[in-house]
């Protein structure tokens, strides 16, 4: 079996946004269940990945046979797959509608159109998981099959090289993307409140701009910013950490699946996270961290203090072994492999 893995931007890319670590974790993953995986992208020169996972040129899709089944990874990428005869499984973060979430209206015809193309052309949708499965069933009907397939973690981490921290305080670490305003208000207000007490730290970037911000989602000065960081470097960032932050982009579960708390939990580092954030699940399954209203920061703040006083850190490697074995990348794209073959088979 050789499948085709489209991506719309440049798969070369340093690691560090979500996008570009999945697309390795479930390249590499798949290939390791022995199927052969090449990914397909707008490039101008073909190569391959350090992990060697091919990458090859949108031409590709025009030659017959050579994929058995082609997976497309973000709305956008349905958009590549005209020329491909063969059967398509589309996977999308979150489904939009007319309405909902407010943050993509700048955005909302184009994830529309990539939606209806999903619906008249994919033989299967895979999403994150069920609130997404609802809004899709509710907006186009029951005629695509639909696969759940969550982000994973990493079943084997690196060795730690370091503290990447300067001062002694306890670290509060938001790690990825700040992509709503609300956002960048809410951990402004936190930096605040722990001031004198922890620190805030950002790794990734402010992509409230993106999303509606404007010039009052600028972060705070107390705020230590990191900026981005490759996938390897960032796992000594939550070693060092005393509490992994997760905030919510808007009110709506369905657009609140954070893969930052499965990284946290991976690199055993307790969690604070925001309602009604969907992997709040695993935080309370696990026992290891705490949950804050929405839009609350006294909660946030006096939560974060009670974790720093009482870090449930007898639980600690208990929760990273079971992030290892029953949440890893190698895990999830059981799934995929399970559906490629009833595609295949039929």
């Amino acid at each position: 079996m050789r499948i085709g893995i489209v991506f719309h931007k440049n798969p070369f890319g340093p690691p560090t946004g979500i996008d570009l670590v999945r697309l390795r974790a479930v390249a590499g993953a798949l290939s390791r269940k022995r199927i052969e995986v090449e990914i397909v992208a707008p490039v101008k020169k073909e190569g391959e990945l350090e992990d060697g996972i091919p990458v090859r040129g949108l031409s590709m899709l025009r030659q017959h046979g050579r994929y058995d089944l082609v997976k497309t990874c973000y709305h956008q990428s349905i958009m590549l797959v005209d020329e491909y005869k063969g059967p398509v499984v589309s996977r999308i973060v979150r489904v939009v509608d007319q309405e909902l979430p407010e943050r993509d209206d700048g955005a909302r015809e184009t994830l529309l159109s990539c939606q209806e193309r999903i619906r008249g052309r994919a033989s299967a949708l895979a999403l994150n998981n069920i609130e997404n499965e609802h809004r899709w069933r509710e907006l186009y009907g029951n005629d695509l099959p639909i696969v759940l397939a969550p982000t994973g973690c990493p079943a084997n981490i690196p060795l730690s090289r370091g503290n990447p921290f300067e001062k002694d305080k306890p670290m509060v670490l938001f790690l990825g993307s700040l992509a709503a305003p609300r956002m960048v208000h809410i951990l402004n207000h936190a930096a605040r409140g722990l001031q004198g007490l922890a620190e805030v730290h950002l790794v990734g970037l402010n992509k409230a701009c993106m999303y509606g911000g404007d010039e009052d989602c600028l972060l705070d000065l107390v705020i230590i910013d990191h900026g981005e960081r490759m996938e390897s470097d960032v796992w000594d960032y939550i070693r060092h950490a005393a509490i992994g932050l997760a905030l919510a982009t808007g009110p709506h579960g369905f657009d609140n699946d954070v893969s930052k708390i499965l990284n946290y939990l991976r690199g055993g580092l307790p969690v604070l996270s925001e309602e009604p954030i969907l992997n709040n699940d695993l935080v309370r399954q696990t026992r290891y961290g705490e949950t804050f209203d929405f839009g609350n920061v006294d909660m946030l703040v006096q939560k974060a203090l009670s974790l720093l006083e009482h870090p449930p850190t007898e639980r600690r490697d208990q929760v990273m072994r079971f992030m290892a074995e029953e949440h890893s990348w190698d895990k999830r794209v059981e799934t995929y492999v399970e559906l490629f073959n009833r595609i295949l088979t039929k």
